[in-house]
């Protein structure tokens, strides 16, 4: 139920019964602000266990004369805020039919035009017809001490009404089990508000009783108004459907694929794109066509782009495909829409290195250890920095962030974590060894035998980076080597070296 058609429910009032005993005088100012905190679920009446007038100064309206007749404007214009003080005592004033009740009830909702909250008193001496009034009731209150125990326990044991009604036990004490087994019962289905209440000191506290009092008169009405319709269905049936998905994964076993065929097809696939003099490309509507652009080039000439080149080829690129070069623009960016389909062909305005057949087949190598289909290399390795690059002791795969990482071989993992690589697993055969850095998240353990094409790991940003990449780090095993992963010591070679030297052995 929406709060908005609760809240509504709420204010549209009803009684709550308040049963007070053992006091000289009724605590009247307390229940005046209990009364006012409720606001419009504030009509109550107090049963009244002492037998004691607690109103003085006001002749009170006699509830006789209310369940006669329906007050109408005139009666209520008659009737002064003072006046709003209602006795049931004697011996005839209690209603007897419902017709009564329900005008007795219409009258005092009527009253609240002229006052915030309206009072009523009955005495135990009507029990007999209490019970109809007790029955309208949203909650019944019992201020309880140890002198009025029984008394108000048989109250709750005589009126069938009582019993089934919400009750508020303000009393640390409970009415003794075998003598009053139904009070008992009726009592403890509010235990826990029970405890809340009686914790507060109604007299001190009458404001925060209130607020007690508004969450059980909230839930007496979805208990009156439940779900309907497919929520109601799904509320029903939820702990069925959760025995359901519990035990559905034990009696339908999923078996795994354990071969080792997940690298050669995307070894396939990005041979084609790279050998053919150009590949179409469907945008999702969140990738740039910089990124796509900086793929291409280094797919076609293996080399590592810069700014201006990416500038120049994506502008190109554009007019070949019948766009504007502005199309779509987004800061630096180009993002086409969603299923937008571009053609990317060789850049021959771009002067392609000597190198570039040399490269090439290491280039696609390294760049297919990562599931990313547009995954390319944005740094090589530089044993030395110069005065135009940096020393770099291997070299840098972009991807999307959470790309697996393929095992390329039969090894044995090692992982490791440092403030500067991050979270590092590394890949340790007879003689060579393969280090990925900055992973996200490690997908085997320490001494784990893998196979080609087990995902070992996810790309991710730990350690120093700048955005989602591999830093991918070659060495050869040195018992004396500088550098150490797990039990194995090994000096670092560059990567591009290294594939020459082991490629064509993938066991």
């Amino acid at each position: 139920m929406q709060r908005k058609v609760l809240e509504s429910l709420y204010n549209q009032g009803g009684f709550t019964l308040f049963a007070i005993s053992d006091e000289d005088v009724l605590p009247t100012e307390a229940l005046q602000k209990f009364a006012l905190a409720l606001n419009a679920g504030a009509r109550f009446v107090v049963i009244d266990f002492t037998g004691k007038r607690p109103f003085d100064g006001n002749a009170p309206l006699q509830a006789a004369d209310l369940s006669k007749k329906n007050l109408d404007a005139s009666d209520i214009a008659e009737i002064s805020s003072t006046d709003v003080n209602i006795t049931f005592s004697g011996t005839k004033a209690l209603p007897t039919t419902d017709t009564e009740f329900r005008t007795l009830y219409h009258n005092i909702k009527s009253l609240e035009k002229i006052a915030p909250h309206v009072i009523g008193i009955i005495s135990t001496e009507q029990v007999e017809n209490v019970g109809n009034l007790v029955s309208m009731a949203r909650l019944l209150i019992m201020h309880v001490t140890e002198k009025s125990m029984n008394s108000a326990a048989a109250f709750i044991e005589d009126v069938k009404e009582a019993q089934k009604a919400q009750i508020l036990w303000l009393s640390k004490e409970r009415p003794a089990r075998r003598k009053y087994p139904k009070a008992r019962k009726a009592i403890r289905r509010n235990a826990t508000a029970t405890k809340e209440a009686f914790a507060l000191d109604f007299q001190k506290n009458p404001e925060k009783l209130a607020k007690v009092v508004k969450k059980l008169h909230k839930i007496s009405i979805l208990v009156k108004n439940p779900l309907d319709g497919f929520p109601r269905i799904i509320r029903n049936s939820f702990p069925l459907l959760l025995i359901v998905a519990i035990i559905a994964p034990f009696l339908f076993v999923t078996d795994i694929d354990r071969s080792d065929s997940n690298l050669r097809d995307r070894i396939q696939e990005r041979n084609l794109l790279s050998v053919a003099p150009s590949f179409e490309y469907t945008f999702d509507g969140n990738e740039s066509m910089q990124r796509i652009a900086r793929y291409a080039i280094g797919r076609f000439d293996a080399i590592i782009t810069n700014e201006k080149m990416v500038k120049n080829y994506v502008a190109k690129t554009l007019e070949d495909n019948g766009f504007k070069v502005t199309s779509w623009e987004k800061g630096n960016l180009n993002i086409p829409p969603k299923g937008t389909t571009i053609r990317f062909s060789r850049p021959n305005e771009i002067k392609r290195p000597a190198s570039a057949d040399t490269i090439g087949a290491a280039w696609k190598y390294w760049t297919s250890v990562i599931s990313d289909s547009i995954a390319y290399i944005t740094e090589f390795y530089h044993e030395q920095a110069t005065a135009t690059q940096r020393k770099h002791n291997g070299i840098d795969v972009a991807s999307r962030q959470g790309a697996r990482i393929l095992a390329p071989f039969n090894a044995k993992a090692w992982t490791s974590r440092d403030e500067r690589g991050g979270v590092i697993i590394g890949l340790v055969r007879k003689n060579d060894v393969i280090l990925f850095m900055h992973c996200d998240k490690l997908l085997y353990l320490n001494g784990q035998d893998v196979m080609p094409g087990d995902p070992i790991a996810t790309v991710g940003t730990t350690g120093h980076t700048t955005g989602p990449h591999a830093h991918i780090v070659t060495g050869l095993v040195n018992k004396k080597g500088k550098k150490r992963i797990g039990n194995v010591r090994y000096d670092v070679i560059d990567p591009i070296k290294w594939f020459y030297k082991f490629k064509p052995s993938s066991k």
